[in-house]
């Protein structure tokens, strides 16, 4: 059974998602391009105001009921992604090798730029864990590994991930959104910038991007999914052989050259001590989230599943048709598809563990989407009439419901691994597309 938390959790995000659909895209001029403030940048601040207010609380068990809601929402539209992919593996094998090179520019911006920085700040070794990465959940789960939970190294990267998971995306979104407006840079290039290695910051971005360059919306999609795809894959592998250990070597030397004890005496948490006290330290309870505590994750148990995707395919067609204003029954049969390659991932999960769902959802649409796909053909012509952007708005409303939670964490940051994490997205992003922009016109 579906606890009492469910219907008014779709209820709230139904709300949520409809009003940011209904207000749009809002745009402020600034300098020379534009401040650009998408539905989805209006779902995550309505969700976040919503589940901060006092005057009527929102319940914690809401909360939770929330976040998990959005663990399956982004497989969702990560099946869409991998279908945006397959239909678009002609023109990207031409970039293939750029995707690549694209790693060395994330490498920069981290090391290279986010690290001096922290030392500037007075850091300490906690710069390590910070910079050598934008740390998502896989780097939590190896610098704890490599220095332990107790470590500087990892309240670090432990900070950058709570800031990430709360803002990374609507950091991105207003990034992304604000230099395609200028026009500086390809769409393409920004595109690939934008795959940084989390799907909800790159969902976010190439929307922004996308909704600046009509007529591109498959194209920007492809070429980011597919530069996030790498990063998350190859990028891992160089993160931990190549990036942290020089990180290491790099900390050492701006500490010289900044005239910085490498070891401060006075180097405090950046996230308070005792966060994770006990708990996993590779897990998001351990940034200060309160896993629920009787009911099992909805992305653990198939039963409850199909209603939960059954919810997502009304929320998704609620924020598509307010959208692009009409509905039919092919956008219908394309959410559905999208739904049922979704649980066929999870099913897949409790037969094959080891297997990420993440890269189920991804592969499968890639598969059924590919020229070689008998079904390619049908597959496009169903997705064709879905606006990606409307996709990712009740996920995100969601997100901003669950923010709540995070109150205690928040508290607990420091404004240093925030200048630090700002520094890290900015120029990991931004020198990605430049190096992409080099190649693509």
């Amino acid at each position: 059974m579906l606890k009492n938390a469910f219907l008014p959790t779709v209820l709230v995000a139904a709300a949520i998602t409809a009003l940011a659909e209904i207000v749009g895209t809002r745009s402020i001029s600034l300098g020379p391009g534009k401040l650009i403030l998408f539905p989805i940048i209006w779902a995550i601040l309505l969700g976040g105001a919503l589940s901060f207010q006092r005057i009527r609380p929102v319940s914690a068990e809401l909360q939770r009921k929330a976040l998990d809601l959005v663990s399956v929402g982004i497989m969702v539209f990560l099946v869409l992604v991998g279908v945006t992919v397959g239909g678009s593996l002609t023109e990207l094998k031409d970039v293939t090798w750029v995707l690549a090179l694209q790693e060395v520019a994330h490498l920069f911006g981290t090391v290279i730029l986010a690290l001096p920085v922290a030392v500037v700040l007075r850091m300490g070794r906690a710069s390590i864990g910070a910079t050598y990465s934008i740390d998502r959940e896989a780097n939590l789960a190896y610098t704890a590994e490599r220095y332990g939970a107790a470590s500087s190294e990892y309240r670090g990267t432990l900070g950058v991930y709570v800031f990430g998971s709360v803002f990374g995306a609507l950091y991105l979104t207003v990034l992304a959104g604000y230099l395609g407006s200028i026009g500086w840079l390809h769409p393409l290039a920004l595109a690939m910038g934008a795959g940084v290695g989390s799907g909800s910051m790159m969902a976010a971005a190439s929307a922004a991007i996308a909704t600046s360059h009509p007529g591109m919306e498959s194209q920007i999609l492809a070429f980011a999914s597919a530069s996030n795809l790498m990063t998350q894959t190859i990028g891992t592998f160089v993160t931990c052989f190549v990036a942290l250990p020089l990180a290491e070597r790099m900390y050492r030397w701006w500490c010289r050259l900044f005239r910085v004890r490498e070891r401060l005496v006075a180097d405090g948490p950046l996230v308070a001590a005792g966060t994770g006290g006990g708990r996993n330290p590779a897990t998001p309870e351990a940034a200060g989230r309160t896993p629920a505590a009787s009911e099992v994750s909805v992305t653990k148990d198939l039963r409850r599943m199909p209603v939960v995707l059954l919810v997502f395919v009304v929320l998704m067609g609620l924020a598509n048709t307010i959208s692009t204003g009409k509905i039919s029954m092919q956008t219908v049969l394309a959410l559905v598809l999208l739904a049922l390659v979704t649980y066929g991932a999870f099913a897949l999960s409790k037969i094959a563990p080891r297997i990420p769902v993440l890269a189920t959802t991804v592969v499968t649409g890639i598969l059924v989407a590919a020229p070689f796909s008998p079904v390619s053909g049908l597959v496009a012509e169903l997705v064709s009439g879905i606006s990606f952007l409307s996709l990712v708005t009740p996920v995100l409303a969601l997100a901003g419901l669950s923010l709540g939670k995070e109150r205690a964490a928040l508290k607990r940051l420091s404004w240093r691994v925030v200048l630090v994490a700002l520094t890290s997205f900015t120029a990991t992003f931004l020198l990605a597309a430049v190096v992409a922009d080099l190649f693509v016109r």
